[in-house]
């Protein structure tokens, strides 16, 4: 009984460990934390994985927990019975259909891999936005840190072609059209060449700042 009145106190646990389960699950597909955690769907499965988890958490406990106990003793009952329940959750969601007359009505695993897939469309897409805004701070960084030194920015830029795979001449060939396409496109060409770094090598481009 007392495991029962400490459930809402757990409720932190259930949900990181949900956080946990889902982490393992899509970061590797995704490779952006901070994208999941500001993606609108995302959030709303791990809403929707944190309730399940926290039910199949509440029939572990009131009809496992002494078995738990005996097996791992009582100070890792809590922890075993919540990581029992996120498999759980995600294993009883998936199998769930709906049948009527022996007529699959409902797939509840087909809708979960439809909106799973969606998810990760959806986090892709997020990354994306950020990796641009990141890219777009950068170059307007290097831009205030190269405004009165634009000839070393372009030579970076050059190497940075060279190592990307462009030949010497294709490079110069590139570098020489700055001018004109910053002429074109109403910027400096400061500003041109440090937006051309920052998208291009990230990390290089914050060695420059540093």
């Amino acid at each position: 009984m007392s495991y029962l009145l400490q459930i809402p106190f757990e409720i932190p646990e259930i949900v990181l460990v949900s956080l946990l389960y889902l982490f393992l699950d899509i970061y590797p597909a995704v490779k952006s934390f901070r994208a999941m955690l500001t993606t609108a769907s995302f959030l709303l499965l791990w809403a929707t994985f944190s309730i399940l988890t926290g039910v199949a958490y509440f029939f572990l406990m009131t009809t496992s927990v002494a078995k738990v106990q005996n097996l791992v003793g009582p100070t890792g009952t809590k922890l075993t019975i919540i990581f029992l329940a996120a498999l759980m959750g995600a294993t009883v969601l998936q199998s769930l259909s709906l049948k009527i007359s022996d007529v699959k009505i409902v797939n509840l695993q087909a809708l979960l891999d439809g909106y799973r897939g969606q998810v990760l469309a959806d986090i892709t897409k997020r990354n994306s936005q950020i990796e641009r805004l990141s890219a777009f701070r950068l170059g307007d960084q290097l831009s205030k840190e190269f405004q009165n030194n634009v000839n070393d920015l372009a030579a970076e830029y050059s190497q940075l072609l060279l190592f990307t795979g462009q030949t010497s001449a294709s490079a110069a060939q590139l570098v020489a059209a700055l001018e004109q396409e910053a002429s074109d496109l109403k910027i400096s060409k400061v500003k041109l060449i440090a937006g051309r770094i920052a998208r291009l090598d990230g990390a290089r481009g914050r060695q420059l700042l540093s």
